[in-house]
């Protein structure tokens, strides 16, 4: 096996060759074990050195560079190895190493030595014979693999190395570390406790790794690359890899590596590392593979079904050969894709086994239900019951927090069950509002097709025609006020689940406009159940503030709407999110907050709603949200962000195939943004789906269509019939439009378009509308300005204009804007003061809004008057990062030291105005102060000037 050499020597039981030569990255550890050796030898003393590290750390390697260095100091080495797995002949490795002379002797001693009572005789004849090779010269004593010696032979090294102490013999032992046997254990122990010393070999940089690649591989080392992360730093392994990739000659060794053949070299890798494992510890790493990303020893312990206290020996060695990794309490693998490589050379039933045996375990110990759903897809088979109970259990409790994963585990479950059963139809039953919700529309459509046909149960097919109903599309459903009669009519079905779909059915019938339809037996069986469901409750309180709306009785409205979102607040705030019915409610809601005035809490509303179905990926949610935030961005004049959050909108319904009832919101917002930006592209594409919802058989759609068409034929200058103006007063009247609020200043267009046509008596109608409107609703400011504005349109009165702009405040830029603009257009004949003034303030206000069509009008009715509109003073600062010219005119006189009251004064602006353009001048910028401000101008605009008082 072994031989007394001063030349290089292979162990019989070794991959490959050893050689001398230097191991990347070991350069420390080779110089500490030269001047040891050396050190020794030319004192010509004794001394022990013990060399451990993992399996492939090159332990072996180094003690063929101890054998070298002994041999040039002119020692006598002696070489010997065990021998891994396998029986083996009592004291096999020592007495190989001393086969120097005579191989009959050493053949002799191992007959003695394989009997018990001739141990004792055989080891003095060993001291004997290292007595006398010490004679002479000094004794290098190199021993392999200490780790897997017979007893005996620690028991000797134990021994001999006490007895031989004060002779010139060196002894340079290798084993793995943290061996788990106790005689080696208790002999590393009493070997340190004796001045022993140790070179431990840890894991390679990975800089020395790529540098040994390229020793091996030469050109080729690019192949390797992907690999190298999975290796450890184990220079073993890093040969094993190189010839391996030398053996497979790749026709394209520097391109990279597909992921099947990323994958088959993980495989082999894994392989040969599991080869070089006990067989308990390969079973150990193998089982450990199948448990996900980290475990604990007690889990895999009940795995193997086997003692916490049995696996201690097993886990050493799986540690210490790299392969698992020990955290604060948990076990993990160093690498995800190793861990699968390992797992992936178990046969499919084993895996299958042993991860089912894994979730059995883990439900045992506790473990909540949604922990261990995920190890279940993909171990079980079909047909597998109590698999697809735990998934079912798993699906819903994430179904309200997280269900795009409901989504899977559930139509994993339904999976399982192969055959169109009661059971399975209730699964898909549950299975079909999530895949609603995470915007699955197709699987939603077939999934909802097949129960319907099919019902297992009545209460089961009166929860489907409730998610129906919910989706807002009867994609499936045919006549669909005949299945909720139906619904209603079984006493089989709980009188809460008739409540919730009473309630939604007419609450759809109102957001699509059939408010005339509404009575009937349907509402008095509503108002039977009302009340059972708390969810059908708020439902109920949504339909009476919408049906206050169209009665136009705003302050019931308002309050029905408060009294909802107070049954919101009793619901579970996880569950209450999903619900499209709180999602309609609370857009109402802020719809209406944004009427009374109170904008910054609509907008909080809207906000929210968005986030949460962002985050929890409601995606049949976020076309209503986006609608909902673009309309009250649409009322306080942002435009840009209205046209942001209506393409969002328009994105997830294209990607999703959502069909989504507010498409006539956002048909009304579009329309609007492209009036006052000037989009002519944008313009001609409403007016074109106008002339489709005319076509419609909903009647919502048609008074769209009908209030489009006025609004694209005034953008145009167009005049009007009485037939396309008087289809008009539907939509004001009818109080909303899907579930946001019709906007007051909708009158104030009709008039101003209704004059322009000469149809004088449709003016007057909608004024008097509007003034009735206001009259019964004194609570609301903004239909008090918007009644004042129509009435100053058609009387011609400024003094009513100016009022209804100072009325619309700064929640309603837009509106205050064109008041100003009109009351200007009145005064400019009698005026030429005051009209410049109002014109002024039209424009500062269009500016604030980025409304270029209505800012173009202005600047021209300005023009006409021979005036040059303050703000453009400073030409040279036109466009300066994206500031409106309003603001540049501000931030000018900011910048030369002006205060806001000054900048007002010399602009004809209000105080609240310049501060306004202030705040919007510090967040384009992204500066906290005006010092910031006026450093950033003087630098980039202008040089710092005296601003006359």
């Amino acid at each position: 096996m072994s031989q007394a050499i001063d030349t290089l020597w292979t162990t019989s039981n070794a991959v490959e060759t050893v050689t001398s030569l230097p191991v990347r990255g070991r350069r420390t550890e080779q110089e500490r074990l030269t001047q040891w050796v050396r050190r020794h030898v030319h004192r010509n003393g004794g001394g022990i050195l013990w060399i451990e590290g993992a399996v492939g750390a090159g332990k072996s390697r180094l003690l063929a560079c101890a054998g070298n260095e002994a041999a040039l100091a002119g020692a006598r080495v002696l070489t010997g190895a065990a021998v891994a797995g396998g029986p083996m002949t009592p004291l096999a490795p020592l007495l190989d190493a001393l086969t120097v002379e005579s191989d009959d002797l050493t053949e002799d001693l191992s007959t003695r030595a394989r009997q018990e009572h001739a141990s004792y005789r055989v080891l003095r004849e060993v001291a004997a014979r290292l007595r006398e090779l010490t004679r002479d010269r000094p004794v290098v004593l190199l021993l392999d693999d200490v780790h897997d010696c017979d007893d005996l032979t620690v028991l000797a090294l134990r021994t001999l190395s006490t007895q031989l102490a004060g002779l010139p013999l060196l002894w340079v032992l290798t084993s793995r570390a943290h061996p788990d046997q106790p005689a080696v254990q208790s002999l590393r122990r009493d070997l340190f406790s004796r001045q022993a010393t140790q070179l431990e070999l840890p894991p390679l940089a990975p800089e020395a790794v790529r540098q040994m690649t390229q020793d091996l591989l030469g050109p080729q080392a690019a192949a390797a690359g992907p690999y190298l992360r999975y290796l450890d730093g184990l220079p073993g392994t890093v040969r094993q890899l190189c010839a391996y990739l030398q053996d497979v000659s790749p026709t394209d060794p520097c391109g990279p590596a597909g992921p099947a053949e990323v994958r088959e070299v993980l495989t082999w890798l894994v392989t040969r590392r599991l080869d070089q494992l006990t067989g308990d510890a390969r079973e150990l790493v193998l089982i450990a593979s199948l448990l996900g990303d980290s475990f604990t020893v007690q889990h895999l312990s009940q795995v193997l079904a086997r003692p916490e206290a049995a696996l201690l020996a097993p886990l050493s060695e799986a540690l210490a050969a790299r392969l698992l990794h020990a955290g604060d309490d948990r076990l993990s693998f160093s690498h995800a894709p190793l861990r699968e490589a390992v797992a992936g050379t178990l046969p499919r039933p084993v895996r299958l086994s042993v991860r089912r045996r894994s979730v059995e375990v883990r439900l045992k110990a506790g473990v909540p239900t949604v922990s261990v759903a995920a190890d279940l897809i993909g171990a079980v088979e079909p047909g597998d019951a109590w698999a697809a109970r735990i998934l079912r259990n798993a699906a819903q409790e994430l179904a309200f927090v997280a269900p795009g994963t409901a989504v899977r585990y559930l139509a994993h479950a339904v999976q399982l069950i192969e055959d169109i059963c009661p059971e399975r139809q209730r699964l898909s039953a549950e299975l079909l509002p999530l895949l609603w919700q995470t915007g699955e529309i197709t699987e939603a459509r077939d999934l909802a097709r097949e129960v319907v046909q099919t019902p297992p149960d009545p209460v089961t097919y009166a929860q489907v025609c409730l998610e129906l109903a919910r989706m807002g599309s009867q994609f499936v459903v045919q006549q669909p006020e005949a299945h909720v009669r139906h619904v209603h009519r079984r006493r089989d079905v709980p009188v809460s689940l008739k409540d919730q779909l009473l309630s939604i059915t007419m609450l759809n019938r109102l957001l699509t406009g059939e408010v005339e339809e509404a009575g009937g037996a349907i509402a008095e069986s509503l108002m039977r159940t009302r009340g059972v469901h708390p969810v059908g409750e708020l439902t109920h309180r949504t339909l009476q503030s919408m049906s206050a709306a169209h009665r136009q009785n705003w302050a019931d409205a308002v309050r029905h709407a408060e009294a909802a979102a107070a049954g919101i607040a009793h619901l579970d705030p996880a569950q209450a999110a999903a619900l499209p019915e709180v999602a309609l409610t609370t857009s109402w809601r802020a719809s209406l907050l944004s009427l009374s005035g109170n904008d910054h809490d609509a907008r909080d509303l809207a906000e929210d709603g968005l986030e949460e179905a962002q985050q929890h990926g409601r995606q049949a949610l976020l076309p209503l949200w986006h609608t909902a935030h673009a309309r009250l961005l649409l009322e306080a004049g942002r435009l840009a962000a209205v046209s942001r959050e209506l393409a969002a909108a328009e994105e997830v319904i294209r990607a999703t195939g959502l069909a989504f009832t507010g498409e006539a919101t956002a048909l009304y917002i579009r329309a609007n943004v492209a009036f006052h930006t000037g989009d002519d592209a944008g313009i001609d594409a409403c007016a074109a789906q106008a002339d489709a919802f005319l076509e419609s058989g909903t009647p919502q759609q048609r008074r769209i269509g009908a209030w489009i068409t006025l609004l694209t034929s005034a953008y145009r200058e167009e005049r009007l019939t009485d037939r396309q103006l008087t289809p008009s007063l539907q939509h004001l009247r009818h109080g909303f439009l899907h579930a946001a609020v019709v906007d007051p200043g909708d009158a104030v267009l009709l008039v101003r378009a209704a004059l322009a046509s000469d149809f004088h008596q449709v003016a007057l109608t909608a004024v008097e509308f509007a003034e009735y409107r206001s009259q019964r609703n004194p609570a609301f400011p903004l239909f008090a300005a918007a009644a004042a504005h129509a009435r100053g349109l058609l009387d011609g009165d400024p003094a009513r204009l100016t009022d209804a702009a100072e009325g619309y405040g700064s929640t309603r830029p837009l509106l205050g804007a064109q008041a100003w603009e009109d009351a200007g257009a009145l005064l400019s004949a009698g005026n030429a003061a005051e009209a410049r003034a109002c014109f002024g303030r039209a424009l500062e206000q269009y500016e604030t809004c980025s409304a270029e069509r209505d800012i173009r009008r202005a600047h021209s009715r300005l023009r006409k008057m021979g005036i040059k509109p303050a703000a453009g003073a400073a030409a040279s600062d036109a466009g300066w990062r994206g500031l409106t010219p309003s603001e540049l005119g501000v931030v000018r006189l900011i910048a030369h030291g002006a205060t806001n009251r000054q900048a007002a004064e010399r602009l004809f602006l209000s105080p609240h105005t310049v501060n306004t353009h202030v705040r919007h001048a510090f967040e384009k910028l992204g500066i906290r102060s005006r010092v910031q401000l006026a450093r950033l101008y003087l630098q980039e605009v202008d040089q710092p000037a005296e601003v006359a008082s």
